[in-house]
């Protein structure tokens, strides 16, 4: 099954369920790549020649995604089969 006709097939609920572990991976992603930042300039601070760390949009991106995944398979249908229960 193609990605757009599985993102079709999902109920409004499993939208929001994908949509709010998307966003707490990007808050995962993005507390990662701060931690890697300052383990990075710790490591570097006696370098003059060292280059400066960014966090940008795509390697944002780049660790959300398997974060998602992985959330997703651990606990996406959990959290779908409560939520049915729930409303």
């Amino acid at each position: 099954m193609k990605f757009s006709r599985w993102l079709n097939a999902l109920s409004g609920l499993d939208q929001l369920v994908l949509l709010s572990i998307f966003i707490l991976s990007g808050f995962l992603a993005w507390w990662t790549l701060k931690g890697i930042k300052s383990w990075y300039t710790e490591h570097q601070k006696d370098n003059p020649f060292a280059k400066e760390m960014r966090i940008s949009p795509l390697s944002l991106f780049a660790v959300t995604f398997p974060y998602t995944v992985l959330i997703y398979r651990l606990f996406g249908e959990h959290i779908t089969s409560w939520l049915n229960q729930l409303f």
